[in-house]
Order: C-alpha cells, then structure tokens, then sequence
C-alpha cells in the first residue's frame, strides 16, 4: 500500500499534476462571494442585456384535466449566463480548480415565475439547489420544476380532439433592456420524456415575446392529440351498437307480445349507458361543445321517437278490422306499394268492404294491391317496414355525419 502511494506522489512530481485542495476551493469561495451583491443582476456593461440560455427538459405529462382548464407537466430548466464576478483564475487554486458549487441562495439567479399559474405562483428552483459555476465565469442553473398552468382545452372533436397548450414563464423587475432570454433549442428537449397513457405530444416549441408591458415572456409550446383507441372500444362502438340495437323492434313479430317491452327495455338501458359515460365526458361550453354530446342527444331522441313508433304500430296492428280506414292513408299505403314494383300500372280506386263480409287474410299476407282489400294487421306491419327503413337511415345518417365531420378536422 505504502509502496503505491509513493509511485503515485513520484509520477505527480515529474508529471508536473496540480491538484486542488478542500481549502483551496473554500478560500475560492471567499474570495469570490466576500463583496458579491446578489440582488444585482450580472453584466459589465450596464447598457446591454444580460444573454441567458434557456432550454427546456420534458420528463412527464403529469395531468391534462379539460374541465379545470389545468395542465400539469414535470420537467427541468437549463439556464446558463455569464457573471464576470464569478470568474477566477485555476492557476492561484492548485491549478485544476475549473468548477465548483454554490447554492443558490448564495448568487444571482433569475427569479422565473409562472405567468399562467394555475394555483400559487412563486419563483423557480430552491434555496437548497446547488448551481455550477465555472471559472470563465459561466454560471449554469438547472432547477427541476412541477409546471401547473391553466390551458383552456378545446373539445369540438372529442375524443379525437388535439389540444395546444402554452407554459409562459417571465421575470418581473427585469425589461428587454435589462435581461434577454435566447432558447438554446427552437423545440423541447424530449431526450428523457415518458410516453403519456392518455396523451400523445406531437410537437413543442421554445420561444420568446415581447408583451404589451415591455416584459419579455418566454414561451413552451405544447401540441397534444388524444389516444382515441381506448374512446372507440369502450365509448363509441357500445353507443352505435346500442343504437342499432333498438331498431330491431321493428323485426319482431307482433305476435310474440314483446315489442313494447323489448323497445322500453332497450331504451331505459341506453339512459342509464349514457348516465355513465356523461362523466367521461369533459365540461365545457366554450369554446364549443363536443359533437359527441350532441350525437348522444340525438339518439336519446331517436330512441324515445322509436319507441314510440313502435306503441303506435302496435296500436295499428290490433286495431278493429271493423274501423274504416281513411281513404288519403289506403291512397299513399298503395302509391308505395305500387312504386316498389315498379307502377306497372296505376292501382284502382275502389271502396274497401267492411272486414265481416270478407274471408280475413292470413297473418303473413301482405298487402294486396289486386283486389284492393287492405286490413289494419297489414297497414300495421307496412308501418313496421316504414319506420325499420327510417330509423336505420336516420341512424346510419347520425353515425357518418359525427365520423365525416371529426374526420376532416
């Protein structure tokens, strides 16, 4: 051991190697903070602006919460400038004396406040951090920060919206001519960044502003879209198929004497489906609301208007075949029929006999436009295919009008 330590002090001799003690590095600090003012800011020449680097580290999306117009992202700062007073010569601080560490209660450091806060606003950093400084006098400052900034979010297309949000941060006392902010990088370092469950960051930026009060802001961009695959499965397919789901009333025979409730069943099941999503959905009116809410409203309408469709063809169907039928509803039930096959030639108006005089039909005859003898168990399933063919486009309609829109956004 003793044999090592003086091949090592002999190698130091002739190499010529300075080495930099413990109180070498403290008289350093003495020397260099004994007249230090740190409330003055850094500069020679007073008529120029302090330059500070500035560049951004994103580590996290913390949180986005559209209701409370709130982002929430954990990142840190890189800040570097230049302090003329903080610079020393190694030589005189056993020759290797290129760096040290200094807290930074104990030197001038930007105070940076978040302008867009979202609850308290206070200065970057902590009296506890360490700030390098060099001996050319380049102080380099890298407080990490838990970034809450209101971001009012816009929720048209949801939940295949995109939301751009911007982090301002300035510091006040300082104007232009006093301190300049130059991003080192046009964009957010993402070197370190974790993937978003929720969030998908598609672009950043770093910028600076002069604002109407003469105060330069500095400017971290945030363009964000939403991981929709999860809104598909578990939002928009179960609402469609619900959707779809009631116009199957129309199909089921009215003998079985379930329509009625098999259409309320599916309707009251659609209420509650919806009562559950309606707290996924985010709040907010401005600046517009999302077409999905509107899209929601529409097939509660369409599925109380089937519901009801299907009450009346029930009351249709098992009306007394002994009732007249009005002549204007025999008039457009035979005009339909005739136009599906084609009009080959135009039908016969002739009064429709009383039902007890006549043989009635089978329950699965259709309408018969020859003998002109049309029964309320007809009309009724007429009906029936009417309203089918109806819901399903008005359904159909719904669901590729909100795809279409979103999908030229």
């Amino acid at each position: 051991m003793c044999t090592s330590v003086l091949v090592l002090l002999v190698l130091c001799c002739i190499c010529g190697a300075d080495c930099y003690s413990i109180s070498q590095e403290t008289q350093l600090h003495t020397d260099l903070f004994t007249s230090y003012q740190k409330a003055i800011r850094p500069g020679v020449d007073r008529t120029q602006p302090l330059q500070v680097r500035v560049d951004f580290l994103l580590i996290s999306l913390k949180e986005f919460n559209e209701g409370e117009s709130k982002i929430s992202v954990i990142g840190a700062f890189k800040f570097g400038w230049r302090d003329s007073r903080l610079a020393w010569d190694a030589k005189l601080y056993g020759g290797d004396l290129m760096d040290t560490s200094v807290l930074q209660e104990n030197l001038w450091v930007p105070a940076v406040v978040n302008l867009n806060c979202f609850e308290n606003m206070k200065p970057l950093g902590s009296s506890s951090l360490s700030v390098k400084v060099y001996n050319s006098g380049i102080v380099s400052w890298i407080p990490p920060a838990l970034v809450e900034s209101t971001c009012d979010a816009d929720v048209t297309y949801y939940p295949f919206d995109s939301q751009s949000c911007v982090l301002r941060f300035y510091m006040p006392g300082f104007y232009q001519k006093d301190l300049n902010f130059t991003p080192g990088l046009p964009t957010v370092d993402l070197g370190q960044y974790d993937q978003n469950n929720l969030w998908e960051i598609t672009s950043t930026s770093v910028s600076t502003i002069i604002n109407s009060y003469n105060f330069q802001e500095l400017r971290i961009g945030l363009e964000m879209s939403r991981r929709s695959r999860y809104y598909i499965a578990g939002l928009i397919l179960p609402i469609c198929l619900m959707s779809f789901l009631q116009i199957m009333v129309f199909i089921l025979p009215e003998e079985s004497g379930e329509r009625i409730g098999f259409s309320v069943t599916v309707l009251l099941a659609v209420a509650v489906f919806l009562t559950i999503i309606q707290d996924s959905l985010p709040e907010a009116s401005e600046p517009s609301v999302s077409l999905l809410a509107y899209k929601l409203l529409v097939d509660v309408l369409l599925g109380a208007l089937i519901t009801s469709s299907a009450i009346f063809g029930s009351a249709i169907y098992h009306r007394n075949e002994n009732d007249q039928i009005s002549a204007s509803i025999l008039c457009f039930v035979r005009f339909m029929k005739c136009k599906k096959t084609c009009c080959r030639k135009s039908p016969k108006v002739i009064d429709v006999q009383p039902v007890a005089e006549k043989t009635p039909p089978p329950e699965d005859a259709d309408i018969d436009l020859e003998n002109d003898v049309i029964t309320w168990r007809e009309l009724g399933k007429f009906f029936d295919k009417c309203c089918f063919l109806f819901f399903t486009m008005c359904l159909v309609i719904n669901n590729v009008v909100l795809m279409v829109i979103i999908s030229i956004n």
